[in-house]
C-alpha cells in the first residue's frame, strides 16, 4: 500500500476553476399596473418576460409545495381576516375579534391566518371570518366564513359559506410544486384561478398591496394603507437586499457596484424589501423617485441583478408604470 499511494495521488484530477459568466448589459424595463393599478405584473429578470393579470382575480393564495400549509389574503383588495376561535362554522362569530391582514414581508410565522394545525400537523378546524375588501365587495358577498378542513402533501380541503351560514361549500385546492402558490376565488361558488407563472419563471410581482404602519394603534385609521410596489417570490428561493446611501454601511453607487462587492451583501427573503419605498409622493410634483437607492436580487439560479428605478409614469405621463434599469452582475 505504501508503494501504491503515489500512484493513487497522481491519478487525482485537478478541480476545474469556477468560471463566472460575464456580467450582462444594462437594460431597461417598464412594468405597467395601469393608472388605477388594476393589474399586477410578474417579472422574470433572466428572460425579461412579464405576465400581467388583474389583481382582483383571486381572494386567497395557498402554498403549493408538498409541505406547504400557509394561506394568504390578497391584500391588494384590502382584505382582512378574523380568528373566531370556534370550530363550528354555524356558531362562529366575528364580534369583538381582531381583524388582521398580511405583513409586507409575508413572514412565515406571522401570516394573517396563522397556523391552524395542531402539533401533529392536522387541521384544528378553526373557523375564520374573511372580509373580502370594503372597496371591492358590497353586501353579503363581502363576507365569508372559512376553514381549512384538511391539508395533505397533494391538496387542501377547505369549507366556506356566507356569513349567515347559507351556501356551504366543500372545495379541493390541489397542490402543484411547479408553482409558488395556488390561487382561489370565492366568486361563482368558488374556483381555482391561474395567476402567476411557474415558480422558476418569476422573481418579483409589481402589484397593489396593503402596508401596515406598525407604530399606529390597531384602531387607527392611519394603520393600513394600500400601496403599489414589488414583492419578492420568496417561495422559489429568490432573495434580495436594499442599498441606500443614507443608511447602508460601505455604500457603493449603483454604477460601480459589481461582483467584487457581493461579499458584503446580506441577502434575505423579505418579500417587501424592494416594496414601494423607491418612490415618494410630492403634492406639487406627484410621484418622485428617491435618489441614491437601488436593489439587489438573487434569482433561483444564483444570478444577481442590480435594479434602480427612475420613473413611475408612462410615456404619456400616466402614473402606475414602474420604470427601472437592471443589470446582471
Amino acid at each position: 500500500m505504501i508503494f501504491l499511494l503515489p500512484f493513487i495521488v497522481s491519478c487525482e484530477k485537478e478541480e476545474a476553476p469556477l468560471v463566472l459568466p460575464p456580467a450582462g448589459e444594462l437594460q431597461n424595463m417598464s412594468a405597467s399596473m395601469g393608472v388605477s393599478y388594476n393589474d399586477q405584473v410578474y417579472v422574470d429578470f433572466k428572460t425579461g418576460q412579464q405576465k400581467v393579470v388583474p389583481y382582483r382575480s383571486y381572494d386567497l393564495a395557498f402554498e403549493a409545495s408538498a409541505e406547504g400549509y400557509r394561506t394568504y389574503l390578497n391584500t391588494g383588495k384590502f382584505m382582512f381576516v378574523a380568528h373566531t376561535g370556534d370550530t363550528s362554522m354555524s356558531a362562529a362569530d366575528s364580534t369583538g375579534k381582531v381583524w388582521r391582514t398580511e405583513t409586507e414581508h409575508l413572514f412565515d410565522d406571522s401570516t394573517a391566518f396563522g397556523d391552524y394545525r395542531d402539533p401533529s400537523g392536522m387541521s384544528t378546524g378553526v373557523t375564520y371570518v374573511i372580509d373580502r375588501g370594503r372597496t371591492e365587495h358590497f353586501g353579503s358577498v363581502r363576507w365569508r366564513k372559512f376553514k381549512v378542513v384538511e391539508v395533505t402533501k397533494s391538496q387542501y380541503k377547505i369549507r366556506f359559506s356566507n356569513y349567515n351560514n347559507t351556501g356551504v361549500v366543500d372545495f379541493i385546492i390541489p397542490k402543484n410544486p411547479e408553482y409558488s402558490l395556488m390561487y382561489f376565488t370565492f366568486d361563482n361558488g368558488g374556483a381555482m384561478v391561474e395567476v402567476s407563472p411557474k415558480k422558476t419563471d418569476w422573481d418579483v410581482v409589481f402589484t397593489k398591496y396593503t402596508y401596515t404602519y406598525q407604530t399606529e394603534p390597531l384602531n387607527s385609521p392611519f394603520r393600513y394603507y394600500l400601496v403599489t410596489g414589488a414583492l419578492l417570490n420568496k417561495w422559489s428561493g429568490c432573495s434580495n437586499e436594499q442599498y441606500r446611501k443614507d443608511s447602508t454601511a460601505a455604500y457603493v453607487p449603483f454604477e460601480t457596484f459589481d461582483a467584487s462587492h457581493l461579499s458584503n451583501v446580506s441577502f434575505n427573503s423579505l418579500a417587501g424589501k424592494i416594496g414601494f419605498s423607491w418612490k415618494d409622493y410630492d403634492f406639487n410634483l406627484g410621484y418622485v423617485i428617491i435618489p441614491d437607492r437601488y436593489y439587489l436580487l438573487k434569482d433561483t439560479e444564483g444570478f444577481v441583478y442590480k435594479i434602480r428605478f427612475y420613473d413611475f409614469y408612462d410615456d404619456q405621463g400616466n402614473k402606475g408604470t414602474a420604470k427601472f434599469e437592471y443589470k446582471r452582475i
